[in-house]
């Protein structure tokens, strides 16, 4: 029995590929135009008319003139402490450049790995990327990727103008 089914020729093939179907309802410009006018049945939505002059976002006029662009600013001071974290520079270096807290904070942090008898990570550390955003005049944002290891770690900050200088006053290693 089990050779008459070998020998049996089978017309049809043992695979057979049909297109799966969509899973998306279909985007607007993809609709017939019948479908995409208003039917006799549609009702408007009860909500009043939006204004014509809609506002629309623009950057600020920018930074004070006296403050450098923050990008190559902030890549600089993560250089700094990388270099501080290897011994290669004392942190109060860095003190004009750091808020009180962010300047505990990463001291506290490379004292910590001091006493676990290794060094801290950024101690041989390099920044890949640095990119930065000024939501409002005086603050930016920056957010780097830096390079330890074959790892990649993240580090956020958030730079204030103070005195004329941009300072880091929150600084978030990942």
């Amino acid at each position: 029995m089990t050779a008459a089914l070998l020998a049996e020729p089978t017309t049809q093939p043992d695979v057979v590929i049909r297109p799966a179907p969509r899973r998306e309802p279909p985007f607007d410009d993809e609709l017939p135009t019948a479908l995409a006018a208003p039917g006799r049945y549609d009702c408007r939505l009860p909500f009043a008319e939006p204004p014509r002059a809609v506002p629309v976002w623009r950057p600020l006029t920018g930074r004070p003139r006296s403050l450098p662009d923050p990008a190559p600013w902030g890549r600089r001071l993560l250089v700094g402490m990388i270099e501080t974290a290897a011994g290669r520079r004392p942190l109060h270096q860095l003190a004009e450049l750091l808020s009180p807290s962010v300047s505990r904070g990463i001291g506290a942090d490379f004292e910590r790995a001091a006493r676990r008898g290794a060094p801290h990570w950024l101690h041989g550390a390099g920044v890949r990327t640095v990119r930065a955003a000024e939501p409002v005049a005086g603050v930016a944002e920056l957010c780097a990727t830096v390079e330890y290891g074959r790892r990649v770690r993240a580090v956020a900050m958030r730079l204030e103008e103070q005195h004329g200088r941009w300072r880091c006053t929150r600084l978030q290693l990942g």
